[in-house]
């Protein structure tokens, strides 16, 4: 059974080799790339579009999408995790960007006093089931400026459920929220956000994932180029989206 509790997902990401091996195992490899560049330039664009001023990210991990994020000396820019061993990872990577504060906190717990205009998150929320979701989202409303934007992460039902019972559950230790569209728009509603974009990541997932297992090996260039061009040019079956969404 794939992990749901919320101290036992702490528990998990405090794993030290969990930690290290993060970043490497999951976002270095074409496919993992072309993820990772979508979820800076959405969060990057909506910074500058709502000229943010106060930027908080929310289980952080070793800094993954912190250290891409364009800010400035004028912006002030925190980063929160529960896991020590994250936010030692963090704290190298993030040693020439001196703006950036990290702090250790249980979001669940978590009081920073101070609201932020645009607060993001990536592989966190989805994890907990609606309960804590719910706990998450009013400590996340808490500390939001009046209508400031929250980006996230969702997995789309309707591709990744038949996904994951061919490859088999017990391939996924932790446990993911799967929404359709119309679920999705649900929650956020109930929970008092607006729901302003939701964009397409990895749309026909399956011929993207045969093209990097058939030619990244040998040809890791061109297996970025393609996976690249399929994913700017297509939102189809798309495996998640990127929510952005609006305090209201």
């Amino acid at each position: 059974m794939s992990i749901s509790d919320k101290k036992k997902i702490k528990k998990y990401y405090q794993n030290e080799i969990c930690a290290q091996k993060y970043v490497n195992e999951r976002f270095t490899f074409p496919l993992g790339r072309i993820l990772h560049e979508k979820q800076v330039s959405v969060v990057n664009h909506y910074i500058a579009l709502v000229n943010a001023k106060q930027i908080l990210e929310l289980a952080c991990g070793p800094g993954r999408v912190t250290v891409d994020i364009k800010s400035h000396s004028r912006v002030t820019c925190v980063a929160v995790d529960a896991s020590e061993e994250m936010l030692n990872i963090a704290r190298e990577r993030l040693k020439d960007k001196k703006e950036w504060i990290l702090k250790k906190q249980d979001i669940f717990l978590m009081d920073l006093g101070e609201k932020f205009d645009l607060i993001f998150s990536f592989r966190f929320i989805r994890h907990f089931k609606k309960r804590d979701r719910i706990k998450i989202y009013e400590t996340i409303k808490r500390h939001l400026t009046d209508k400031g934007f929250f980006i996230f992460d969702v997995v789309n039902k309707e591709v990744s459920l038949s996904l994951r019972l061919k490859e088999g559950l017990d391939k996924y230790p932790v446990y993911d929220k799967l929404y359709t569209r119309e679920e999705f728009f649900k929650e956020m509603t109930e929970q008092g956000f607006l729901v302003r974009e939701l964009i397409s990541v990895y749309p026909f997932y399956n011929l993207l994932f045969k093209i990097q297992i058939y030619l990244g090996p040998r040809f890791e260039k061109m297996t970025y180029s393609l996976l690249r061009f399929v994913e700017n040019n297509f939102s189809k079956k798309n495996l998640e989206w990127i929510a952005v969404c609006q305090c209201v």
